[in-house]
């Protein structure tokens, strides 16, 4: 591991400057609705439902990732392929993960190949606290599930409904979710951050913002479509 090496492995900050603690802007929103909490319970069954999705997301700081690649929420891993620059030095390497494991290896390939390689990965076991980069793919395979959450469970908490949107022309709302979706870091509780999510009439998930650990009021940004027909990932999930 060069660069992007190093961004795995120490890019990661303290959490207790998560953005967005409750009382302030992010909480400017009005209690969920019984449609509105119905759509908010099912979003991570649809991408459960989907199987593989495609997603793009970048992270900002000192040392930006950038990501294009699938999450097969049916079997819980995801692929793609990672950049970054530091001090004007370009890195890029394919990454696959689990809920357990983050795996790397270098590439001179601009895009993620098709199958998954088998072979030449460096795993090692996934901390969602050790890294910007971590946390945010931890958090991604969370947003998946079996079953539907209960929409009257979800109308107790302080999830909320911030705004109507669009993504790419499609009519969305925008949600705060409970702070018990906060990602898996120590952040005290007076300062958990919240996630964000876009989602359509149908309860499908377009978008999603991600607080970034101790860089307060920043967000890493994820786009979700449709994979491709036939794109399957065989990523080891032991």
């Amino acid at each position: 591991m060069v660069v992007l090496g190093g961004v795995l492995g120490v890019s990661g900050c303290a959490p207790s400057d998560a953005p967005d603690a409750p009382g302030s802007s992010q909480a400017a929103g009005s209690a969920l609705s019984t449609e509105q909490a119905q759509r908010l319970a099912i979003f991570r069954f649809n991408n459960f439902d989907s199987g593989v999705r495609a997603v793009t997301f970048s992270i900002p700081g000192a040392q930006p990732v950038q990501f294009s690649g699938w999450i097969d929420y049916a079997a819980g891993a995801g692929y793609g392929f990672a950049s970054t620059t530091v001090d004007g030095a370009p890195d890029a390497g394919l990454l696959r993960f689990t809920p357990h494991t983050l795996g790397y290896q270098p590439t001179t390939l601009g895009a993620a190949p098709l199958p998954v390689p088998a072979d030449g990965w460096q795993d090692s076991a996934l901390n969602p606290s050790a890294t910007s980069l971590s946390n945010v793919v931890a958090v991604l395979l969370s947003l998946g599930n079996d079953r539907p959450d209960n929409p009257q469970l979800l109308q107790q908490t302080d999830a909320l409904w911030l705004r109507s949107d669009e993504v790419d022309g499609t009519p969305v709302d925008v949600f705060a979710g409970p702070t018990s979706d906060a990602p898996a870091t120590a952040a005290p509780t007076n300062a958990a951050p919240t996630l964000r999510y876009w989602i359509d009439e149908t309860g499908h998930l377009l978008k999603a913002e991600i607080p970034v650990a101790g860089q307060a009021d920043t967000w890493t940004t994820v786009n979700f479509t449709d994979a491709d027909a036939g794109v399957s990932l065989d990523v080891p999930t032991q």
